[in-house]
């Protein structure tokens, strides 16, 4: 990565569990498609920990 490359780092909740590594790969392929994002980390959650994320409103959570 470099100071010239679009990144994006994101949490998805995911309640059924992770999906495999193609899904991941389907995720950055559109990312880099779509919206031109050259590095994508996608990080998995299934929300079951009782603590939602701070960052995100309450009716998304």
């Amino acid at each position: 990565m470099s100071t010239t490359e679009t990144a994006l780092t994101a949490h998805i909740v995911m309640p059924a569990g992770h999906p495999g590594d193609a899904f991941l790969n389907e995720v950055c392929r559109t990312l880099h498609d779509s919206f031109g994002i050259q590095h994508a980390t996608v990080q998995i959650e299934m929300g079951d920990s009782g603590v939602a994320c701070e960052l995100a409103p309450e009716h998304r959570v």
